[in-house]
């Protein structure tokens, strides 16, 4: 009974976070007339939520998850994370053209309730003390799509991963700098997060 409130439950938030992701596309282009999705699509927030629905959703439909993926899902949950902060502090939290309620949903709600999940969902497997560099995967593969898209479109989603900026690729290694230390800052936490968790249950259990 409770897997599958547990189920439905990540399948109700994954298909919100996609409803979000319909609702930015939606008023950007009821505001500006149009939205490039090619550009919409290359903003790092878009494809963390995206990643962390593609997650809930599939839980939801594994009646077992398989091994691992508890790094899948703290990879997730990292990304998730490292949007929000870095949208709240490099970017300065600023609201696109589908404005303040969906920039809310995009950078609060849907990081806030995947945490939540985490927290109160065990996983088969533990975390590891590799965990948070799993979830280094995911940044680095974007990273990589973005400098090849951006060599192509000669257009980057954000300055500080623009090699064409006067600072050149110095500036790229230095601002990519603070980017990891934030992955393995926030990756760390949600690895920490998942082992109190584990050991929280561990210990209910045997009592």
């Amino acid at each position: 009974m409770r897997a599958r409130r547990i189920r439905r439950a990540r399948l109700a938030l994954g298909a919100g976070a996609l409803a979000i992701l319909g609702a930015d596309i939606a008023v950007t282009i009821d505001a500006e007339g149009r939205i490039d999705l090619g550009d919409w699509a290359a903003q790092f927030t878009i494809l963390s939520v995206a990643l962390v629905a593609l997650v809930l959703i599939i839980a939801a439909a594994l009646r077992r998850e398989p091994r691992g993926w508890v790094h899948v899902r703290a990879a997730g949950v990292t990304a998730i994370g490292v949007a929000a902060v870095l949208h709240a502090t490099l970017l300065g939290g600023r609201p696109g053209a589908s404005g303040d309620l969906v920039n809310a949903g995009l950078h609060l709600v849907v990081p806030a309730l995947t945490l939540i999940e985490w927290m109160l969902v065990r996983s088969r497997d533990r975390v590891r003390w590799f965990t948070p560099l799993l979830g280094l995967v995911f940044p680095a593969v974007y990273l990589a799509a973005t400098l090849v898209r951006g060599s192509i479109v000669d257009r980057y989603p954000y300055d500080f991963v623009d090699p064409t900026d006067p600072a050149g690729y110095r500036g790229l290694v230095q601002s990519l700098s603070t980017v990891l230390v934030a992955f393995l800052a926030v990756g760390a936490v949600v690895a920490l997060i998942g082992l109190v968790r584990d050991r929280f249950a561990t210990w209910r259990r045997e009592r």
